[in-house]
């Protein structure tokens, strides 16, 4: 299994991050290789939310199916990956120095 981390400072207060990330349908404002979502559930918050994400990676187009499987305000959001891109993913907010 690989293991990639990438980390991001960003000067804003744990509220206001938790705020953006957890607003799911807006990630394709600030995800690069993200185009579209379209939820599969009702639900567009929290654990068992279930979304299509339309990702472009230079010449390559393809449907990444993602579930929400961990879920905690201001710590953590974890997702599961399907489809031609498998494994997980987790957002996880961290004080920085000062």
């Amino acid at each position: 299994m690989v293991t990639v981390r990438v980390s991001t400072e960003v000067p804003e207060g744990r509220e206001h991050v938790w705020a953006e990330l957890a607003r799911i349908e807006r990630h394709i404002e600030w995800m690069l290789d993200a185009t579209a979502i379209r939820f599969r559930s009702d639900q567009h918050r929290g654990v068992g939310t279930m979304f299509e994400c339309d990702t472009k990676i230079g010449p390559i187009h393809l449907t990444d199916v993602m579930e929400i499987i961990e879920w905690e305000p201001r710590e953590v959001m974890g997702v599961r990956h399907f489809g031609p891109v498998s494994g997980r993913g987790r957002f996880a907010i961290t004080e920085g120095p000062g």
